[in-house]
């Protein structure tokens, strides 16, 4: 098998290995995704101490990482199959870490192979700590 279809292989089987929402994955965080509507998922979760990066703060990776399976969730709810592409975050405010934090992502536009998406952290009360947007291809 070539590279790219070991790719397309890949996208196509979720083995229950993913850290975000995995739930064989015994480190994962297992995540669940509600479906708010026909393009919006959105996840929550008390952020754990162990994701520190910096005086109590959670570590923007974290924070980069829940955007990112938050809007691909949002696309596997649709039956696209892929992989993001490109990631982008935009940190508004620090998050202090035990947090609980509500995380959307959504698609906003649908073309052929490409799905843009957009998604944000909030706290309890609404506060916004970051927003991201990602362009997500699809494979099958």
């Amino acid at each position: 098998m070539d590279r790219e279809e070991s790719i397309k292989t890949a996208a196509a089987e979720n083995d229950d290995h993913c850290f975000c929402c995995g739930v064989k994955n015994e480190k994962g965080l297992k995540l669940t995704f509600d479906t708010l509507n026909e393009t919006t998922v959105a996840t929550s979760l008390e952020v754990p101490d162990y994701f520190t990066g910096w005086a109590n703060i959670t570590h923007g990776g974290l924070i980069s990482m829940l955007l990112d399976e938050t809007m691909a969730q949002a696309c596997i709810q649709k039956g696209l199959k892929g992989f993001t592409a490109e990631l982008t975050v935009r940190f508004i405010k620090p998050l202090p870490v035990e947090t609980m934090i509500s995380v959307e992502g959504r698609i906003d536009e649908l073309k052929r192979r490409i799905a843009r998406t957009s998604g944000s952290v909030k706290d309890s009360d609404g506060t916004v700590y970051a927003k991201g947007s990602a362009i997500f291809i699809k494979t099958q």
